[in-house]
């Protein structure tokens, strides 16, 4: 689809979460190589699938992230539980 002469991109390629359950019970959801709004939209529909008391493990590399999903866990009623530095990129560990 053109808009103005340019190509739109595809919301489904932009807005994306692969989402993973690990060995530990938590659930992985990868939003690198995404930057707000993107991330936070994605997180969202991950989120929506899970069930209530889920861990979720975040992994982000956009550093303001934390604070971002910190408010959104606020607003939806989430534990907000860690935000940590991993070697190339941020776990942020966010209860449902």
């Amino acid at each position: 689809m053109r808009l103005f002469g340019r190509k739109r991109k595809d919301p489904e390629k932009t807005i994306y979460a692969a989402v993973s359950p690990q060995e530990d019970g938590t659930t992985a959801i990868d939003v690198r190589g995404q930057t707000c709004p993107g991330y936070l939209l994605a997180i969202n529909q991950a989120m929506d699938s899970l069930e209530h008391g889920t861990t979720a493990k975040l992994l982000v590399d956009y550093p303001p992230c934390g604070d971002d999903v910190r408010a959104w866990c606020d607003e939806k009623g989430y534990r907000f539980l860690d935000f940590a530095q991993e070697t190339e990129n941020w776990a942020i560990l966010v209860q449902k």
